[in-house]
């Protein structure tokens, strides 16, 4: 049976970029190790991310959410086992059931107090309802120059990636 279309009144009130920000920290284990043994494998911090971001979309809009695209993985520094990580998600952009969030990972050697950006990506999230089709995802409220900023750029992204009937992702490469 296909799923029912969602009354408006179903979609919760539009929430802030705070309502749902998420900040998750870990120290770098062995365990959590490349096969090196002494940096952190990249597939680690990457879960991490998406776990981060994850939890901001589900805590946006309140439904079944599952990751559609990640975009902008760039390492810029390595994380060291023994480094201690934050990794902090927040919402930039909503569409009728996307989400997009930024996700920041900083890392800190611990004993010579010192701290580093690591990476940045940007993960989009779609809502599902129960039945496992789009749900539409409250809007989102931007109250200053970044936040709005942020918005426009997650729009432009948005306007310019688009899904295929194979449900691949296609971005423009401008």
């Amino acid at each position: 049976m296909p799923a029912q279309p969602v009354a408006d009144s179903d979609v919760p009130a539009e929430r802030t970029v705070d309502y749902s920000s998420v900040t998750l920290s870990q120290v770098i284990m062995p365990v959590h190790a490349g096969p090196g043994g002494a940096y952190a494998h990249g597939g680690e911090i990457i879960k991490l991310m998406d776990t981060a971001a994850g939890l901001a979309a589900l805590r946006h809009c309140q439904f079944s959410v599952v990751t559609l695209r990640v975009e902008g993985i760039n390492f810029l520094h390595p994380i060291r086992v023994g480094n201690y990580v934050e990794v902090e998600a927040k919402l930039t952009y909503t569409s009728r059931s996307t989400m997009e969030i930024q996700v920041q990972v900083t890392t800190e050697d611990v004993k010579i107090a010192k701290k580093w950006e690591a990476l940045t990506a940007y993960f989009v999230f779609v809502a599902l309802d129960p039945d496992g089709a789009p749900q539409e995802v409250p809007p989102l409220i931007v109250r200053n120059e970044s936040e709005r900023q942020l918005f426009q750029a997650g729009e432009e992204r948005h306007n310019t990636c688009r899904i295929d009937d194979h449900y691949r992702t296609l971005c423009a490469i401008d």
